[in-house]
């Protein structure tokens, strides 16, 4: 059974804080912590595979990601992302990324975060979330003293636009100093969100697919639909182990994610194709893909290195 939220429900998250998953996917194992005084980081990483919430394109996708921001000391960030496609028949600069926003810590146990996301995929990207062209959000996290509650909203634009939430339960374990600190996050998180990504990412990849296998076509346009739109889904649960070491200048982390994927996403693909001479011919197929036919669970590994400037 299809777990959801009514749409009235969905109108009190929103009022709430906004907040965009894929980076609280990446790094939502603490709270906000603002730093003492400004600086410049670059940093490197590596995905083994992009997965966003349990799902993952047919073709492994992994990324190499060098990254350059600045993080002034009252909360406020700015940074930019290349991510680089290493493996596969598209090696290539597959995403650019700019993110800007504001950290605050408003007491010892209560933190959070606004900000807003805009991507530029490459024209040929088979990503999970190639449809996205942006985010806004913000998160909240309190703690509990032994564990750390975080929760997020978030507003997603592609094609049409979504809507997701995440909540999630962490506890750092840190061994060293501040300046020589070594640190053991144990996280749980739950994520839902509507489903409309998932239709502009099929769009894209069945009208890529039909140009490839008749090119002497004139056009061909795909519209995707969710079999059974039921608005707010619960789409994965993720379990993961984010290791990090920080010294004053230097740091690298390593990320190991397992994604339990809930609630197969059934659709249905309408594709108009107009050939050279005028005519045109509508084909409707069943177009969801035999991962969500039958769920699996997925690993996933981050690691990366930073410089402070």
């Amino acid at each position: 059974m299809t777990n959801t939220i009514k749409p009235c429900f969905r109108l009190m998250f929103l009022s709430g804080s906004l907040f965009t998953t894929s980076l609280l996917m990446a790094q939502g194992d603490k709270k906000t912590v603002v730093a003492d005084s400004s600086y410049f980081k670059f940093s490197v990483g590596y995905l083994s595979n992009y997965v966003y919430t349990g799902r993952k394109d047919s073709l492994i996708t992994p990324y190499i990601s060098p990254s350059l921001g600045y993080y002034d000391k009252s909360g406020f960030y700015i940074s930019g992302t290349l991510s680089y496609l290493s493996s596969g028949p598209y090696k290539s600069i597959d995403l650019f990324s700019l993110d800007i926003g504001y950290d605050f810590t408003a007491t010892d146990k209560f933190s959070g975060s606004v900000y807003a996301n805009k991507s530029f995929y490459k024209q040929t990207s088979t990503t999970i979330t190639s449809d996205i062209k942006g985010s806004l959000g913000g998160s909240i996290s309190y703690d509990l003293d032994f564990l750390l509650a975080s929760g997020s909203v978030d507003m997603i634009f592609g094609t049409k636009t979504d809507f997701g939430l995440n909540i999630g339960l962490s506890h750092a374990f840190s061994f060293g100093s501040n300046d020589d600190l070594f640190t053991i996050t144990p996280s749980v998180y739950s994520y839902l969100s509507t489903l409309h990504f998932y239709e502009g990412y099929t769009n894209r990849k069945t009208g890529k697919a039909n140009k490839q296998f008749n090119p002497n076509l004139a056009s061909s346009v795909s519209t995707t639909t969710v079999d059974s739109d039921t608005g707010l889904t619960l789409l994965d649960y993720e379990v993961s182990l984010p290791l990090t070491y920080d010294r004053k200048k230097v740091g690298f982390y390593l990320t190991p994610t397992i994604a339990i994927p809930k609630n197969p996403i059934y659709t249905t693909t309408t594709t108009v194709n107009k050939l050279p001479g005028g005519a045109t011919n509508t084909i409707v197929s069943n177009s969801t893909p035999q991962s969500e036919k039958n769920l699996s669970t997925v690993f996933f590994v981050e690691l990366g290195l930073y410089i402070k400037l």
